[in-house]
């Protein structure tokens, strides 16, 4: 008896549809083991992602006596000098300036850096906290003892752990590939969503009124399949700045970028006393004069310069800026400018990595999308636990 012509195209293609199975039993079986294993940290990290997306709110709210100032009615800022002159007044003898940085909104302090050094050569690091319109210091903290990590307030803490998981510096790399392993797992998920000659939309829905095993599954996939993208985005931009020597190396194939801004030294001359931060940050107002003062780092030796970073509001960061001019300390010569108007595609990108992580670059919006993007892990933890252990349960009980 002759064979139809359906049955001859099903026997042709049974082969295909077994590799195809093969290869899904596989790549589930990966899913699977990442998620359950690797997934564990990456919910720890997504927590930690959700809380900082309020980082400076949270510090701010935790040490509202040092950090918040009563805003006046007429809130004009007292000069840089003042500020500098009140928080060196508070400093014990013999320790040094290193940054001044702006109250970044007008109930806020400014902040004055410092570092002191005991008998032991044992160096501590300081912030004092002065009101940017009467130069009251309000008080300082310890922002971090030598390498002790745990000598950071909580919100810096809380900033080591999401990126190094407080193994230290050295060890981010060990983050990183579990970035790129996580990575990884999201496309496979992508792919077992996929669906097999079905209708496609059917994978975005949750049957609410089905066993509560297929509700967990309908939440894992559509949960997965809605934030595969921003994942994605948040786990590149997060392995390619733990990577950064090799995203560099990568990015400058395509587009040219240049190493860090020199700002130059400074020329001492004999009997010639520093500048005042002001006179800097005039100095830097002649090359940038639009946008903000976010910060000025001070020289720290004869040779040091004035470091002026003047933020744009057209800039993707909100916690720093690519507009930075370098000032000698004596003359008050400008003697290096760093200008992301002058970037290549590739410095642009790489400038964009951070403010995409965080979610600067979307302004107020983008806080509460990273915070609601870090819950995201732990959804998929639980609701991927729970599809693992139910098929486990069914499985003994089919044997």
């Amino acid at each position: 008896m002759m064979e139809s012509r359906f049955e001859n195209e099903a026997k042709q293609s049974a082969p295909g549809a077994r590799s195809r199975d093969h290869v899904r039993r596989v790549f589930l079986r990966i899913h699977q083991f990442v998620g359950l294993f690797a997934g564990a940290i990456f919910v720890l990290i997504g927590l930690s992602g959700a809380l900082l997306a309020f980082r400076e709110d949270i510090d701010e709210s935790l040490n509202a006596p040092l950090m918040r100032v009563e805003t006046p009615a007429q809130p004009v800022f007292i000069s840089p000098d003042d500020i500098l002159a009140a928080a060196a007044a508070s400093m014990p003898p013999g320790a040094k300036l290193e940054r001044l940085t702006m109250p970044r909104h007008k109930g806020a302090a400014a902040t004055v850096g410092y570092m002191a050094e005991t008998d032991d050569l044992d160096a501590y690091f300081y912030e004092t906290f002065v009101d940017p319109y009467t130069a009251k210091v309000k008080g300082q903290r310890v922002s971090l003892h030598g390498d002790d990590i745990y000598s950071q307030p909580l919100i810096r803490i809380l900033m080591a752990f999401h990126w190094t998981l407080l193994l230290g510096v050295n060890n981010a790399y060990l983050i990183g590939c579990l970035a790129i392993a996580i990575l990884a797992s999201v496309l496979i998920g992508v792919y077992l969503w996929l669906p097999r000659g079905g209708d496609w939309r059917l994978g975005l829905k949750v049957k609410w009124g089905a066993s509560s095993e297929r509700v967990v599954y309908d939440l894992h996939r559509s949960v997965g399949v809605y934030m595969a993208a921003v994942l994605l985005v948040m786990l590149a931009t997060g392995a390619a700045m733990i990577f950064k020597p090799a995203t560099r190396a990568a990015v400058n194939l395509f587009s040219p970028v240049g190493g860090e801004a020199d700002f130059g030294r400074s020329a001492p001359a004999p009997g010639q006393s520093p500048i005042p931060v002001g006179a800097a940050i005039a100095a830097a107002d002649k090359i940038f004069p639009d946008g903000r003062i976010l910060w000025v780092s001070l020289p720290s030796a004869p040779s040091g310069v004035y470091v002026v970073g003047k933020q744009a509001l057209d800039e993707p960061s909100r916690s720093s800026t690519f507009r930075n001019v370098g000032v000698d300390q004596y003359s008050g010569r400008v003697l290096g400018v760093q200008n992301r108007k002058n970037f290549t595609a590739g410095e642009t990108f790489l400038e964009w990595l951070h403010p995409l992580h965080s979610g600067e670059a979307f302004g107020e919006f983008g806080r509460p999308l990273v915070f609601l993007i870090g819950l995201t892990p732990l959804l998929l933890y639980m609701t991927g636990f729970m599809r693992w252990r139910g098929k486990g349960r069914a499985r003994r009980r089919a044997s």
